[in-house]
Order: C-alpha cells, then structure tokens, then sequence
C-alpha cells in the first residue's frame, strides 16, 4: 500500500492555493534556502572535477524525474477512470518527450544547453530555470498538494527539479560559464515569445481545456491573493506580462550578484 500512496498523484490540482503562505509553505521555503546556502557553499569549495561531476548528477536526476513521473501520467491515461491528475496523456503525445509549460521546458532545455554548450541560449536558459525555480517555491502548488504529509514521487519530483532549476544555473553563473549583460534583454525576449507561442499552440491545437503557462485562465481567481484574485480571464495576461518582466529583472540582478562571487 505504501507504493501504491508514494506512486499517487490523488490530491493533485484539488486545493492549489490551500498551503500558500501557510506554516507548510513556511517550511518548504526555509528548507529550500538552507539546502540551497549548503549546497552553494560547499560545491564552491570543491574542485572543478567535482562540481562538473555534481551537476552532471543532477541535470540526469532532473531529467529521469521527469520521465518517471510522465509513466505515471500514462498510466493514469489507460489504467485510471477517471484520472486523479489533470495531466494524463497517451504515450504517443508531445507531453511524454517535452512539455508545454515554462519549467517543463527548461526541464529539458537546461542539460542540453549544458551539455552541449549551447551559448546563444545560455542566457535564456539560464535565467529562466532560476525564475522558473523560484515561481515554484513561492507559489508551490506542485509540490504543497493533498496531504502534506504524504510524500509522493510528483511531489518528489517537483521539489527537487525546481530546486536544481535553481542551483545548477546559478553555480555556472558564478563559474562565468556566461557572462551577463544587459544586451541578453533582446534574446531572452525572443526567447520567452517562442516558449509562449508554443504553450498557446498546446492551448489551442493540441489540448483545448489546457492553462499552459497560464495564457488561458488566471491561475489566481479566486485565491488569497488581493488584486489577482479578481482579475478576469484575458485580462490577467497584461499583468502577467509586467510580472514575468519583473521578475526577469530581478532574477537578472540576483545572478549578477553571484557573477561578481560576492555571494
């Protein structure tokens, strides 16, 4: 039984904003940013071998997490009536190999950059795992689901992505794997665009009932958060916008801290 409970997905996207900015909440952040100084400080002081070795660990964690969770999306798909997630798929669908959500991207988009030294992504990429990673620990419906005591392999599997989405660019960041600067604006904006045109085209051709990268309804009606709680569908993407902005703005910032190793 307790395999059956850890392989679960039930609970999932039934109370979304349930644990936000609750004592549960609470504590996932602070172990988010105690985990992230520890790892930080100490995979500074390793020698290069060590922490290419270290990230390489986790860029095949990310990825093997990913597609474990997905078998159980498909096996929802056939074996499950109805489904306890809102994400079962067939095998053959564009989900199982990529995903049309932001961080479901980089989940795939962050090793290949690295490991095949993509330069003219590395700034999109790079900045965006971090925003990424941290839209979930501050608004962690992926991870705070069901029962929060029972801890399950999607849970698993999105605390520990997002963590690494964080971590690893951050660590190249400091290494000047790339050097940032303010002309990044211009790709990153062509980045974000074609990310968000090819969620739309998940939104409208290939799963009609679909909110990838919350284009189609406002992840927030209705929530414990003023001000985006009463914002109607459509409308919300122009905040959206000046949020997403924002927030590469700030991500921008905090990494060009950690380009100065003044962290």
């Amino acid at each position: 039984m307790f395999l059956l409970d850890f392989f679960t997905t039930i609970g999932m996207d039934e109370q979304p904003v349930n644990y936000l900015f609750g004592p549960y909440h609470l504590v996932y952040f602070l172990i988010c940013l105690i985990s992230f100084i520890f790892l930080y400080k100490w995979i500074r002081k390793q020698e290069i071998k060590k922490q290419d070795l270290f990230i390489n660990i986790a860029l095949i964690l990310i990825l093997v997490l990913k597609y474990v969770v997905e078998i159980i999306f498909i096996y929802e798909y056939y074996f499950v009536e109805p489904a306890y997630s809102s994400y079962p798929h067939p095998f053959l669908d564009v989900n199982t190999f990529i995903s049309f959500q932001l961080c479901g991207v980089m989940n795939i988009f962050l090793p290949i950059t690295i490991w095949f030294d993509i330069k003219p992504l590395k700034p999109f990429v790079y900045l965006t795992s971090i925003l990424g990673g941290l839209a979930v620990v501050l608004y962690p419906v992926t991870v705070l689901y069901g029962d929060p005591f029972q801890i399950t392999l999607p849970m698993i599997r999105s605390s520990v992505v997002h963590f690494f989405l964080v971590l690893i660019p951050i660590i190249l960041i400091n290494r000047e794997d790339i050097v940032l600067t303010k002309k990044d604006g211009i790709s990153i904006t062509i980045g974000l665009l074609s990310v968000a045109t090819w969620a739309m085209f998940g939104n409208l051709f290939i799963d009609t009932q679909a909110n990838n990268m919350y284009l189609m309804k406002n992840p927030f009606f209705g929530g414990p958060i003023g001000g985006l709680n009463i914002l109607p569908d459509g409308f919300h993407v122009i905040l959206l916008a000046v949020l997403v902005t924002l927030g590469y703005v700030l991500v921008y910032n905090i990494a060009k801290q950690f380009q100065k190793k003044s962290v």
